[in-house]
């Protein structure tokens, strides 16, 4: 029987930590949160409130009563950790500081934490995607997150919440502004098929990919005409590069064909759209015998080949494959939360909980590594260490 592979991620995170550095570190990361409770009524400081929940979050809590349940079982650990005999934490007392705290102190931490990632971010794909909080969103309530995420890094690096999907623009300047992303390439939906939106990607000097859509006029009517002749041609004298890519898997094959011009001299609206390259991404699918046929388009401002195009819109979807572990992983859809700033402050956590298992130990996967975290102590020490213990 072959010798199982020792698992050097794990062995390295359980390894010990200074734990003065640690909790001279906790407390000073939040000196300047403000706090909205009566600081003479408080027993528990804002930074050990939060140390649990984040801690709660790695160890597989989705809840407030998970979170209370799991400082029940580790008080002497964390008291072991923060070098305080504290109780746990009640109910109200997770409730009340979720509820009340204003999301912007933990916007701050997060930006703070992986600020890093504003040296790395040259030609870097970001994408700026919605995800609705469909636990607390109904006929005439819904609540949508619009999150910048990092897509080669698999980190969220901001995110705001907004009323509905069609206030989802509303967030860009901001999301925009939460990290310096120059030299970068933001990828957007269709939804940001605008003038200005564009031009705010470009004010703050990154590249934009853009969903082309009808709702642009012509645009759309003169992109989908031009690739259309080309294919109808065999694209036989026209300046384009194509790519295609079979992938098979879970019952189904797809291809996909990229095809891309980058000369739009053609093109009334190339201008004012600050256009370099058009893109059609034509994609068969085969389920079960049953074909699948679409087409889409998309606009951007950096040239690029249709190889480069085909890389950077198939990563533009990776931002799915974290709203997947938000819901099904951290079962963010069955969170019912929404008084105050709860629903918002509980889905950055979750997030945060997501970027430091990505950032610490990205080979294990989040459902893994949350387990490690809840049977072993001394992982999950491990990753708050490497937080905070600089």
């Amino acid at each position: 029987m072959a010798k199982k592979k020792k698992d050097k991620g794990f062995a390295d995170l359980t390894q010990d930590i200074d734990l003065d550095k640690f909790r001279v570190s906790v407390q000073g990361a939040f000196f300047d949160v403000p706090d909205p409770r009566v600081k003479t009524r408080c027993v528990y400081p804002a930074w050990f409130m939060f140390l649990v929940i984040l801690s709660g979050y790695l160890a597989g809590c989705n809840t407030i009563a998970d979170i209370v349940h799991f400082a029940e079982l580790r008080e002497a650990w964390f008291a072991n950790l923060v070098g305080l005999e504290i109780p746990a934490p009640s109910y109200n007392t997770f409730w009340w500081f979720l509820t009340r705290v204003h999301p912007t102190a933990f916007k701050a931490l997060i930006t703070k934490w992986f600020q890093q990632l504003d040296k790395e971010l040259k030609d870097q794909l970001l994408v700026i995607d919605g995800k609705r909080l469909r636990g607390i969103s109904d006929s005439d309530h819904v609540s949508h997150i619009v999150e910048l995420f990092a897509a080669e890094s698999r980190l969220i690096i901001a995110q705001e919440k907004v009323p509905d999907k069609a206030s989802e623009r509303k967030a860009l300047p901001s999301l925009l502004d939460s990290v310096d992303v120059k030299d970068a390439i933001v990828t957007m939906d269709a939804l940001y098929a605008h003038i200005a939106d564009v031009e705010a990607v470009l004010k703050r000097g990154a590249d934009y990919i853009v969903g082309i859509k009808g709702n642009q006029g012509n645009l759309e009517a003169e992109v989908r005409n031009f690739f259309e002749q080309a294919h109808s041609a065999a694209y036989e004298d026209v300046a384009v590069t194509r790519t295609s890519r079979v992938e098979k898997g879970h019952g189904r094959i797809e291809e996909r064909t990229v095809c891309v011009t980058n000369d739009l001299a053609w093109l009334p609206q190339k201008e004012q759209w600050h256009l370099q390259s058009l893109i059609e991404v034509r994609s068969e699918r085969d389920i079960s015998g049953k074909t699948e046929r679409s087409i889409r388009y998309y606009g951007s401002s950096r040239q690029g080949t249709a190889d480069q195009f085909a890389l950077w819109i198939r990563e533009h979807w990776a931002v799915e494959s974290m709203h997947y572990v938000m819901d099904v992983v951290f079962e963010e859809d069955a969170s019912l939360g929404d008084s105050g700033s709860s629903a918002e402050n509980m889905s950055l956590i979750r997030r945060l909980a997501g970027n430091i298992i990505h950032m610490y130990d990205p080979d294990r996967g989040v459902a893994n590594a949350r387990r490690c975290a809840t049977h072993e102590p001394n992982y999950l020490r491990g990753l708050l260490g490497k937080v905070f213990v600089k």
